[in-house]
């Protein structure tokens, strides 16, 4: 397999296209195009605007009463007319885009129409819903109305007899809904099958699964090295697929493979769409254990996808240096803004001297609609919205409010509403949310 690695290398870069067909993606010959992060990892620029993604950005100051306190976001989802905003203790709130509290949604309990925990949340739009998932309630899915009324249960059995992963599980897009799963690293004794996403019906019976290339033939290696019972093993654990939904179209990238893939709802199958190219990899077992060993990341990995009308944005890391490569969809040009960050080391205690490691890493661009430094993304919404999520006190320590009112702006209302919010904004209130709605 080593020999052959030259040549499909050398194969790849004579396949890469440095323009991009305005009507397709993919090259004429029907392959999918490449993105050579490697051979342009030094067409760095200072920073990336946001204003290339996005046509405005809107502050929202989330109301603080006794009633819509916020100790924690775990998720946040936004719609046209309402912010959704999950904490994990306190459970599902809704505000107004203008941040007033509304209701919240999913009261706790053990009633036929109350959930025990909340693990995961989603919002349907268009059917003005709120799907709720917990991992301990044997009717693990419950769908409610937006004013926070219960509506349904939606799945009756636990989901671990399906799958199991430990982060966030279902997915929407449009009227399609998804599953998502990483190796099954405690439940595999129910759940033999290694599959990364599935297709499902509106009560969530799998109709299609889909597979990660790069597990293919390795079903008793990852079986030998899962998990089925808590301990001290350096296990293997495999990211959550990344996905994005801009424009009302599905895009993928598996843990681990060089292929971003693209949904086709005619075949509701997912088809190549670009190829990146990031240079030398770690080998498969490297790439996969759960405790890192400190060369991995000397290899440059991609870890997550940003799709806008005119650019597509891969967040990376190499070493202790997070870069985010901006893809030209029109001219194929690749830049790439570099900032060092912090590799985390976290020993656990009692273990066989395991020390877990993290790059530090968050996908920002330079906020030059509003101002106020950078624009972290930390969630993602409806295909259309990117939301950073500032907390009081990190705002007023980090924005220079003088220079705020005089720096350059492409929203000088935007700015002045900055302003306002932090000439009165107390440390302990609930948070602020900038909201970026892309073009």
């Amino acid at each position: 397999m080593k020999t052959l690695l030259p040549f499909l290398l050398l194969f790849l870069f004579a396949n890469c296209n440095s323009k991009n067909n305005p009507d397709s993606e993919k090259e004429d010959n029907g392959q999918p195009l490449c993105i050579d992060l490697a051979g342009n990892i030094n067409n760095t620029v200072a920073s990336l605007p946001l204003s290339e993604a996005a046509e405005k950005v809107d502050i929202v100051r989330l109301e603080t009463s006794d009633k819509s306190f916020i100790r924690g976001v775990e998720d946040i989802e936004v719609t046209t007319h309402d912010i959704f905003v999950f904490d994990r203790n306190e459970g599902i709130f809704r505000f107004d885009r203008q941040g007033k509290f509304l209701n919240k949604v999913g009261k706790k309990g053990e009633g036929p129409e109350e959930i025990l925990s909340i693990w995961q949340m989603m919002i349907n739009e268009a059917e003005e819903e709120v799907y709720l998932y917990s991992l301990i309630d044997k009717n693990c899915i419950k769908v409610y109305n937006f004013d926070g009324s219960f509506k349904r249960v939606a799945l009756r059995n636990r989901m671990e007899n399906t799958f199991y992963g430990p982060s966030n599980l279902i997915f929407s897009f449009k009227h399609y809904f998804f599953l998502q799963q990483e190796l099954p690293v405690l439940f595999i004794e129910n759940n033999p099958e290694i599959w990364s996403f599935a297709l499902t019906d509106s009560c969530f019976n799998i109709q299609k699964k889909f597979y990660n290339p790069s597990l293919a033939g390795k079903d008793e290696e990852i079986i030998q090295n899962c998990a089925p019972n808590y301990g001290w093993k350096n296990y293997w654990m495999e990211g959550l697929t990344d996905t994005d939904t801009y424009n009302q179209q599905l895009i993928m990238k598996y843990a681990g493979v060089d292929t971003i893939y693209q949904y086709n709802e005619n075949n509701q199958e997912f088809e190549p769409y670009y190829t990146i190219l990031s240079g030398e990899q770690p080998s498969f077992e490297m790439a996969h254990q759960w405790i890192k060993d400190p060369a991995f990341f000397k290899f440059l990995w991609v870890y997550k996808l940003f799709d806008t009308q005119e650019y597509l944005y891969l967040l990376a890391g190499k070493s202790n240096v997070v870069h985010t490569f901006r893809y030209d969809k029109q001219s194929g040009k690749i830049a790439v803004a570099k900032k060092e960050s912090t590799i985390i080391e976290r020993p656990f205690p009692g273990s066989p001297n395991f020390v877990f490691r993290e790059l530090r890493k968050k996908f920002q661009l330079q906020n030059d609609i509003s101002g106020g430094g950078d624009f972290s993304v930390d969630y993602k919404s409806q295909g259309k919205y990117w939301i950073d999520e500032c907390t009081p006190s990190d705002l007023l320590e980090q924005i220079d409010v003088d220079g705020l009112k005089t720096g350059k702006v492409k929203d000088e209302a935007a700015r002045d509403k900055l302003v306002q919010v932090l000439s009165t904004i107390a440390e302990d209130d609930n948070p602020v949310l900038f909201i970026a709605t892309l073009k």
